[in-house]
């Protein structure tokens, strides 16, 4: 496997979080003065040199890299049909008394017209149609038949084509983990499993924790609770947000070479190494909130005394054709989501704002407040602002990521038209003007507020909604 493949894959593995640092990397390679540390250069080379590209693809010299890179730096990723995007299918595998089996499934979609990229999770436990076998558990597909199978299966699920697919071994997942010097998680509960035959034990405490490669593992392979496979997934991609954070730091530059040569064992893949390096340029130059996750919806159902997990096939084809926002909707200098309009009032103006802010409080209660700009304290002052207002804030934390550009209003897919109602009248009372910035998300558990970039203009507002 050749190192462009091996850098596109990296970022497409762990759901697009290492292109930085693959970017990075690159940068490194062909001007060594961007990094104060010699001996970093020369690692990173005596790992990528052996495994530069070979036959037709090779071009001479040390600037073979930057070489390739700048025949491609223009290209956006395309399809080998010739479509708008690119469909790859990733895929954990497992390994049980010597046999492989999909312990993740998710289908990433690049969509160099929209500019972004999604990431379904598909839970094993789906109950779908393997073609020339019968309905069962989605994960059974790859036994029965391997990756051919398994690709089958998916595009007669989605209607979606499949132009590559990307495999990973978990066995490979703790060394990987190590090598990034371990990630920092908050479990929401204790999770404890002990399966003394497949000798997985787990016993991981509630609370903020350093995980190690082998706690980390156990994290994201837990499905043992009233959610089970459901609730697994959402784990993962909470330790995908996880891992991304810790990516971003400098200190993983230097780990590079030795993350590279771990996913060398780890990763097998039918991705071209030229279509690998347009994948991390094009994802690399997304903002993350371009890259969305989300997991096909269903509920939990039985057949024939067997668990399943019961798609909602209509809601899946509809998350799988959505569209992201058009890129330029995101928060620009130029262009402020927020009004801040601040204008001379007499005293009934004053009465009529004031008597406003009554109505929009009473329709929304409450709100969880994420810290998404990176800034601490922000979610202690924006707590001390909204209960002025009267509205409680029974929590805060922090986003996903501290990147988000535009303050967000966000809340579950399900919500009742209660809820609804209230992210409209919190977007009022912010002065929230871009109606893309109030949408659902999965992650919402309830009404929340995503602080970004943009916050002193928000709290000015409020500030003044509320004298």
């Amino acid at each position: 496997m050749r190192v462009l493949k091996i850098l596109g894959i990296i970022l497409i593995v762990i759901s697009s979080t290492l292109a930085g640092a693959a970017v990075r990397v690159m940068e490194v390679i062909n001007d060594p003065s961007t990094l104060p540390v010699p001996k970093a250069i020369t690692k990173i080379r005596q790992v990528i040199q052996p495994l530069v590209l070979s036959g037709d693809e090779k071009i001479s010299g040390d600037s073979e890299l930057a070489a390739v890179e700048v025949t491609t730096q223009e290209q956006a990723p395309s399809s080998p049909a010739g479509r708008d995007t690119v469909n790859i299918l990733i895929v954990g595998l497992d390994n049980v008394d010597g046999a492989s089996r999909t312990d993740a499934i998710a289908l990433a979609i690049f969509d160099s017209v929209n500019k972004g990229v999604r990431i379904a999770s598909i839970p094993r436990d789906s109950r779908v149609y393997i073609p020339g076998r019968s309905w069962d558990k989605i994960n059974h597909a790859y036994v029965y038949g391997g990756m051919r199978l398994l690709r089958e299966t998916i595009v007669n699920l989605t209607g979606i084509p499949i132009d590559y697919f990307v495999k990973i071994n978990y066995k490979s997942f703790p060394r990987i983990v190590d090598i990034l010097g371990g990630v920092d998680l908050y479990v929401d509960k204790r999770l404890h499993y002990n399966d003394y035959s497949g000798k997985l034990f787990i016993n991981i405490q509630k609370g903020q924790q350093h995980m190690d490669g082998k706690t980390a593992l156990g994290y994201v392979r837990f499905r043992h609770d009233p959610l089970g496979d459901i609730g697994r997934v959402k784990r993962q991609q909470k330790f995908i947000d996880a891992m991304m954070q810790k990516i971003k730091t400098p200190s993983i530059i230097l780990r590079a070479p030795a993350i590279i040569s771990e996913l060398i064992e780890a990763i097998d893949t039918d991705l071209a190494p030229l279509e690998a390096l347009k994948l991390l340029q094009f994802t690399s130059s997304l903002s993350p909130d371009r890259i969305v996750m989300f997991m096909a919806p269903g509920k939990v159902g039985f057949s024939k005394n067997i668990s399943y997990w019961i798609l909602d096939n209509n809601a899946f084809a509809l998350q799988l054709a959505a569209k992201l926002p058009p890129a330029e909707e995101s928060l620009l200098e130029d262009n402020p989501a927020i009004n801040i309009d601040i204008s001379p009032e007499n005293a009934n103006e004053r009465e009529e704002r004031l008597e406003r802010v009554a109505e929009l409080r009473d329709m929304i209660m409450s709100i969880r407040i994420l810290n998404g700009d990176g800034e601490k304290g922000l979610g202690r002052k924006a707590t001390q602002i909204f209960q002025r207002i009267g509205i409680e804030v029974p929590y805060t934390g922090n986003a996903r990521h501290y990147d988000y550009r535009a303050t967000n209003i966000i809340y579950p897919p399900d919500a009742d038209e209660s809820i609804k109602r209230g992210a409209q009248a919190l977007a009022e009372l912010c002065g929230i003007t871009n109606s893309a910035l109030v949408h659902p998300d999965r992650t919402a558990t309830s009404l929340t507020l995503i602080l970004g970039h943009d916050k002193d203009m928000l709290f000015r507002r409020l500030e003044h909604m509320s004298s």
